[in-house]
């Protein structure tokens, strides 16, 4: 997996660690720049709102997302207790 995240966190603040397996590295790597910008953007937009969400609550079991973002499928793990977003997934349709 390849780990996205801050070099340093401000001490006190939480922060999630977003992941992309192996295995999809290689679809990302091959996205134009525009669309690349699009998804890793909705990867962090999504662990910071999680970690706005669940920072006060009760342990969450992890959960799984499907969503479209820039003419992509994205298949997302969410784990709130382990604060971990992890990028399982990522297709794009065919041109017809």
């Amino acid at each position: 997996m390849t780990l996205a995240s801050p070099s340093s966190v401000a001490p006190g603040s939480q922060a999630f660690t977003v992941l992309i397996a192996r295995g999809v590295q290689s679809t990302v790597d091959g996205l134009s720049a525009e669309v690349r910008q699009a998804v890793l953007a909705e990867l962090f937009r999504m662990g910071a709102d999680a970690c706005r969400e669940h920072a006060n609550r009760a342990a969450c079991l992890p959960y799984t997302l499907r969503l479209d973002v820039a003419d992509c499928r994205m298949h997302v793990e969410l784990d709130p207790t382990r604060t971990r977003l992890s990028l399982t997934g990522l297709t794009r349709p065919r041109p017809h």
